[in-house]
C-alpha cells in the first residue's frame, strides 16, 4: 500500500464502483462510497452471468480490446487472492457451439477471431464434454474465465467494509464535488441525466438470466451457444447449478423477466441435453444494463468528476481494467490502455461562463 493524501468519492456500488473502490483503497487513497441501495446493492451487476470472455465477446467489442480484456482477467486473479473467499473464480476455456441450423452464425463469429491465434482451436467435443456429444465439434477459446457475480459483490463489500467509508445514501456528483479531490460516478442508469448534460446518451438494455439445478448434467467449462436473437452463455456453478443468459432487449422500462425470454432461455438449455427437462429452476431474474450507442464502456472526465459507464454486457470483464485506469489517472499516471476508454469532456464557452 502506498501513501496518498487524496479523498475520493465513488457513486454507485455496482461492480464498477466496487472495483474502483478496491483499486484506490489498495493505493492508500481515502475512499467514500455512496449507494442508497446498500452494500451490496441489488442492481444490474447482481443479475449477471459472470463471464470473463474476451474472445467470446469479440463480435461485440472488436480485437483491439483483447489485450485490455486479458489484463482485466489478470487483475481479477489478484482481486480473488486478496478477497480470500470463494467467488467461484476460475480460469479456463470457453466452448463455442451451434445447432446445425445456426452453423452460419458460428462461421460468422469465427471470422471475427484473430487468424492464427494459438489460443483458438477446434476440438472433438465428445472427448472434452461428452454430454454435448451431439454437437460433434466445438471451437475452444483458451485463457478465458468466469466468476459468481453475487458472491463476488458480497466479497468485495465485506472486504471494503472496514477499509473505506460506506454511505447508504444518494449523492449528485456536482453537489459533493467540492468536498473531494475527485468524484467517480459509477451509477449506471442513475447517471443518465448527468451524462446527457455533457453530450453522452445512455440507453438501457435489459438482460435476463435463468439459474437451474441439474444433478444429471456436467459441463467442464462455460459454453456460448449460438442463438438467432442474442448471445447465450451456459456457465457451470457450484452445487450442480447452471446459469444461462442473457438476453439483450432494448428497454429501460421494466426490470421484470419476460415470458418470451424465459421460455427461450429454458428451451435453449433443454436443447443442450434432455436432462434439463427435469432441472429445478433456482432463479429467473432481469435488470437494466447501462449502454452507450456503440456498446463500448467509457471513462469520461469532466473536471474533477470522472464518469465510468456504459458497461453493457461487459461489466465484470471490463470493471477491473477501467478501475485501474481511473486509479492511475487520479494519481497522475497514464495507463497503457487508457486511450481505449478515456475521453475528456470539452466545456463550451457557455459552460465555462456558468462555472
Amino acid at each position: 500500500m502506498t501513501d496518498n493524501s487524496q479523498h475520493i468519492a465513488i457513486l454507485g456500488a455496482g461492480i464498477m464502483g466496487l472495483n474502483a473502490a478496491f483499486m484506490l483503497e489498495r493505493e492508500g487513497v481515502k475512499v467514500t462510497l455512496y449507494d442508497a441501495a446498500g452494500f451490496p446493492a441489488n442492481n444490474a451487476s447482481f443479475i449477471a452471468g459472470g463471464m470473463l470472455a474476451p474472445y467470446s465477446e469479440i463480435d461485440h467489442m472488436g480485437a483491439a480490446f483483447l489485450p485490455a480484456c486479458f489484463a482485466s482477467i489478470d487483475l481479477w486473479e489478484g482481486i480473488n487472492e486478496a478477497l480470500n473467499t470463494d467467488i467461484e473464480f476460475q480460469r479456463s476455456q470457453s466452448l463455442i457451439i451451434a445447432h446445425q441450423e445456426d452453423r452460419h452464425m458460428a462461421q460468422r463469429f469465427e471470422s471475427y477471431l484473430p487468424a492464427g491465434d494459438k489460443n483458438i482451436s477446434r476440438i472433438d467435443i465428445e472427448t472434452h464434454a461428452p454430454m454435448l456429444a451431439k454437437f460433434k465439434t466445438a471451437l475452444t477459446l483458451n485463457c478465458e474465465a468466469s466468476l459468481h457475480p453475487a458472491k463476488t459483490m458480497q466479497a468485495l463489500c465485506d472486504y471494503l467494509r472496514s477499509r473505506i467509508t460506506l454511505k447508504k445514501q444518494n449523492a449528485a456528483p456536482s453537489d459533493i464535488a467540492p468536498q473531494y479531490d475527485h468524484v467517480i460516478d459509477c451509477r449506471g442508469m442513475g447517471a443518465k441525466d448527468d451524462l446527457v448534460e455533457i453530450g453522452h446518451e445512455l440507453r438501457g438494455v435489459k438482460g435476463e438470466i435463468v439459474v437451474v439445478r441439474n444433478a444429471d448434467f456436467t459441463l467442464p467449462c462455460p459454453v456460448r451457444l449460438m442463438h438467432p436473437r442474442y448471445p447465450l452463455y451456459i456457465v457451470p456453478r457450484a452445487d450442480n447449478q447452471f446459469m444461462i443468459g442473457a438476453s439483450v432487449i432494448e428497454t429501460s422500462d421494466s426490470k421484470q423477466p419476460s415470458l418470451q425470454s424465459a421460455m427461450e432461455l429454458m428451451s435453449a438449455l433443454y436443447s443442450l441435453h434432455p436432462s434439463f427437462g427435469d432441472a429445478e429452476i433456482v432463479d429467473i431474474a432481469a435488470n437494466i444494463r447501462p449502454s452507450f450507442k456503440n456498446n463500448i464502456p467509457q471513462i469520461i472526465t469532466d473536471g474533477s468528476i470522472i464518469h465510468c459507464n456504459g458497461l453493457f454486457r461487459h461489466g465484470y470483464l471490463m470493471a477491473p481494467i477501467m478501475a485501474q485506469i481511473v486509479s492511475d489517472f487520479t494519481r497522475g499516471k497514464t495507463h497503457l490502455h487508457q486511450n481505449l476508454f478515456m475521453k475528456t469532456h470539452i466545456k463550451t464557452v457557455q459552460e465555462r461562463d456558468a462555472a
